[in-house]
């Protein structure tokens, strides 16, 4: 059975993007982009990727290929990444997008990209489908937040990067409606990024 986690790069005080992220400026402003920084602080790109991670994140880079089988995400985040041109960058890995109005000619590529109009239910139900086994990675914040709502998120893995943006697109900006507890099961530190996963307790 697929675990769904919710798998993203924030700052210390929680944005995953700065202001004014769009299609002409992916991570937003006053500094957004350091968010990615992590991924390309190397001199060695990973097993001919676009990724050039050092250290540490050289591993978490490594496992994430390993371990993710499909990406949930919304209709936003799919037009600002211009729909990864028809190829995510993980392993060509099939996409769940959930939208109201799938677009008319979406990019073709190597990924399988499948738009979902019936809610958070059924996009995570696909996504585990596509994922055959492996995790369902989960990005972008308005479907993080259904999915947390829903009682649909398994884990968290956050890459906390050390920069204060003051503004931008908050993960955690709607609480659910009760508190959701947690469990740590790992961390790593780097100098770029902390990166932590933490499991979901259920009541």
């Amino acid at each position: 059975m697929s675990n769904v986690v919710i798998d993203v790069s924030l700052s210390l005080d929680g944005f995953i993007a700065g202001p004014g992220d769009g299609p002409g400026l992916p991570l937003g402003a006053r500094g957004g982009r350091h968010l990615f920084g992590w991924y390309f602080g190397g001199e060695e790109a990973y097993q001919g990727t676009m990724f050039r991670p050092a250290g540490v994140h050289r591993q978490v880079v490594a496992d994430m290929f390993q371990r993710v089988g499909a990406m949930l995400t919304g209709r936003r985040t799919y037009e600002i990444a211009h729909g990864w041109n028809g190829e995510h960058p993980v392993n060509a890995m099939p996409v769940v997008i959930m939208t109201h109005r799938p677009p008319p000619d979406p990019p073709r590529g190597k990924s399988r990209l499948v738009f979902v109009t019936e809610g958070i239910a059924a996009a995570v139900a696909t996504a585990k489908t596509l994922a055959q086994g492996k995790e369902v990675g989960i990005a972008g914040a308005s479907v993080a937040q259904q999915a947390l709502a829903a009682g649909l998120v398994d884990q968290l893995l956050l890459h906390v990067v050390p920069i204060l943006l003051g503004d931008g697109v908050r993960l955690f900006a709607h609480p659910a409606a009760r508190a959701i507890r947690l469990r740590r099961l790992s961390s790593l530190e780097g100098a770029d990024a902390s990166h932590h996963r933490y499991a979901v307790l259920r009541d």
